[in-house]
């Protein structure tokens, strides 16, 4: 989320902004002070609720439909691929790979080539 500022009016850029950021940008006085900045009394006038009793039923359902619910979301779980891949991944399991190539690749150019236990021992 991008917010630009000219002069008293906020604006957004052309990207997608969640619903609670767009409910923050919304609630800006016109001195374009970020909600989080002001003070609880600010908010709550901006909001139209009171500090001592909070939202009301109403309109906490009101804000439900219009901004969704205040969760983040999930990220996809990996499929057993993507796991079996990362584990593939790792520094050691790559050193141990190079240590294989390497040990093939000696006892494939030494002196005991032709003998095939030679690669087991």
């Amino acid at each position: 989320c991008e917010l630009l500022f000219d002069g008293s009016q906020e604006h957004l850029s052309n990207r997608q902004i969640s619903p609670l950021a767009r409910h923050v940008e919304m609630a800006t006085t016109s001195a374009d002070i970020a909600a989080s900045q002001r003070t609880p009394e600010e908010n709550a006038k901006d909001f139209d609720t009171d500090l001592q009793q909070g939202l009301t039923s109403q309109k906490a359902a009101q804000f439900l439909e219009r901004d969704g619910p205040n969760e983040l979301e999930k990220q996809p779980k990996p499929t057993l691929f993507m796991l079996f891949v990362m584990q593939l991944t790792g520094f050691v399991i790559i050193l141990l790979m190079v240590a294989a190539v390497a040990s093939l690749v000696v006892n494939g150019t030494g002196p005991n080539r032709g003998d095939i236990l030679s690669y087991t021992t």
